[in-house]
């Protein structure tokens, strides 16, 4: 399952609470609905709007302030398998981990570790032994992504690797 969500705080006395979300968009949560806990207890969200620096959500069976009370600081996953298809070419952030980072000429770099979300872009970290590159996720580093083969493709400059 993957962290997808933190509860942070209440938000008026019906319920209603505001996260802190680890998705692309808020959209994200109009197609998975259903959420689980760290014990695997199911969640089911029935609205989310955007808030300033957050979104508010209301989940099924919370109420009240004192039931959301409950839910601050409590981490919230989705099973990789709810996630919306997307189109062709396109793919999740967390479909990388795992993957083989190769140079565009196919040389070895190391295996897909880690994604850091930055404010400035996004940085692919590639382990190889104790060694750890970070690549920046933009055009010019990463050349293409290949899932089938379970690769990523870099055109590394001068000092990257």
């Amino acid at each position: 399952m993957i962290e997808i969500m933190k509860i942070i705080n209440t938000h008026g006395v019906r319920g209603e609470m505001k996260a802190l979300h680890f998705a692309d968009s808020p959209l994200f949560f109009k197609k998975v609905k259903t959420l689980y806990d760290k014990k695997e207890n199911a969640y089911t969200i029935n609205s989310v709007r955007e808030g300033k620096g957050c979104i508010l959500v209301t989940i099924e069976g919370i109420e009240d302030m004192t039931a959301a009370e409950r839910m601050k600081n409590v981490y919230l996953f989705a099973k990789r398998e709810d996630f919306p298809p997307l189109p062709k070419g396109e793919y999740y952030l967390i479909d990388l981990i795992g993957l083989t980072a190769e140079t565009v000429d196919g040389d070895y770099i190391g295996e897909v570790a880690d994604i850091l979300e930055k404010a400035a872009q996004n940085l692919i970290v590639v382990k190889n032994g104790d060694k750890e590159i970070l690549i920046p996720k933009c055009d010019a580093f990463v050349d293409r992504v290949d899932l089938e083969e379970k690769k990523i493709f870099i055109t590394p400059i001068e000092g990257l690797i």
